[in-house]
């Protein structure tokens, strides 16, 4: 019998949901589960979040009263109240829904065996139903999750950009109020495609400078209000000030041998951008998650044993990751960009989105790359 756990380096669904839900101000998150389950996910997501600590007893004689009693003790205190069912009451095959009809209660299963954290995320938007309101003025902003600590950086690096060209901002998925989720506007650009609300008609990615450039030329067409030449001129300038960085660089270091482990999006990011202003060889690619789009190059690496085999045989000169891959080959420069990223402090609201983000990751990869033990000319 296989007794692996399907993704040991990647949250599961029930954090996805808590991240995507705890970001609606107006909505109370209810894990419906374990303390063990309640205590990770509050180290993931910097939001209230609620528990019914279910034990062996509620295993065995049911959770009903445990749940009823948490939900009575936050009605009042927000507008709708949202229950996780994780793996206790999946496993026990409980129906909560039928024993505790509630109307302004939303149920959400997201037992740990039902995927990962984008999983998670989608199935607990499918759940909210946001949609697009009426006469609502404005740019949705998607792929905000309070388990990626670059998100909210990303929002507001996308909110910048967006006035800039003359565009206000309708909704953050998920960042936003209660009100705002069901008021959405008609289009929608995205910090991270990993995660997409779906609601209003996508105009594209953030990531990359490419990629804004094609953002802000569907956005001219689709709002009438929009003056994207600022932010033409921004994207310019950025890569004007990266292709200087990466030249100077150059004329001292090899090209470092890039190893990328991260979610997709991210990953296919970072690679696109090195290999483009770095003419860096990217030797391996480990994504958390299933790519949602085409991916040429890459794996999916789901394990420290696989991530261990990929850094072993890929022998790269700049690893790009989280803390297992730091703590797997802890003498390669490192570039930490995925979760987790342990023994480090992270105040700022860093990017990886828009002109900043490229601009903030390139400075990290450079000044990584630079040190004793990247190979020099």
């Amino acid at each position: 019998m296989d007794t692996e756990c399907g993704n040991p380096v990647w949250p599961c669904a029930m954090a996805g949901a808590a991240a995507c839900l705890s970001g609606f101000d107006g909505l109370g998150v209810i894990l419906h589960g374990s303390s063990g389950c309640y205590y990770f996910t509050r180290s993931l997501v910097q939001a209230p979040l609620y528990c019914t600590y279910l034990g062996g007893e509620e295993a065995i004689f049911g959770t009903e009263e445990r749940l009823r009693a948490t939900i009575n003790a936050l009605k009042g205190r927000y507008e709708m109240i949202a229950v996780l069912l994780m793996c206790v009451p999946s496993i026990i095959g409980e129906d909560c829904r039928e024993t505790l009809p509630c109307s302004d209660v939303i149920w959400v299963d997201v037992p740990g065996y039902a995927g990962q954290l984008e999983e998670g995320y989608a199935s607990a938007l499918e759940a909210l139903a946001p949609r697009v309101g009426e006469g609502v003025s404005g740019v949705n902003i998607d792929g905000i999750a309070g388990t990626d600590r670059f998100s909210r950086g990303n929002a507001r690096e996308a909110e910048r950009l967006l006035r800039k060209a003359g565009l206000s901002v309708a909704t953050r998925f998920c960042d936003t109020t209660l009100h705002a989720a069901y008021h959405a506007g008609a289009v929608t650009v995205e910090t991270n495609p990993d995660i997409q609300s779906g609601v209003g008609t996508s105009a594209g990615s953030l990531l990359g400078l490419e990629n804004l450039k094609a953002t802000m030329r569907h956005l001219e067409s689709c709002c009438s209000t929009a003056d994207i030449d600022p932010v033409l001129r921004e994207i310019e300038a950025t890569e004007e000030a990266v292709v200087r960085a990466c030249d100077r660089f150059l004329q001292h270091n090899d090209p470092p041998a890039t190893a990328i482990f991260s979610t997709a999006s991210y990953a296919h990011f970072m690679a696109g951008l090195l290999a483009t202003y770095l003419d860096a060889d990217i030797v391996a690619v480990g994504t958390r998650n299933e790519p949602g789009f085409p991916m040429a190059f890459g794996r999916r690496a789901a394990s420290l044993d696989t991530i261990g085999a990929m850094i072993e045989e890929s022998s790269p000169a700049l690893l790009i990751g989280s803390s297992y891959e730091h703590a797997l080959a802890p003498g390669i420069p490192f570039v930490g960009m995925t979760y987790p990223l342990r023994g480090q402090y992270m105040l700022q609201h860093r990017a990886l989105a828009g002109t900043e983000g490229v601009l903030g990751i390139m400075e990290a990869v450079l000044n990584a790359a630079g040190g004793r033990s990247c190979h020099r000319i």
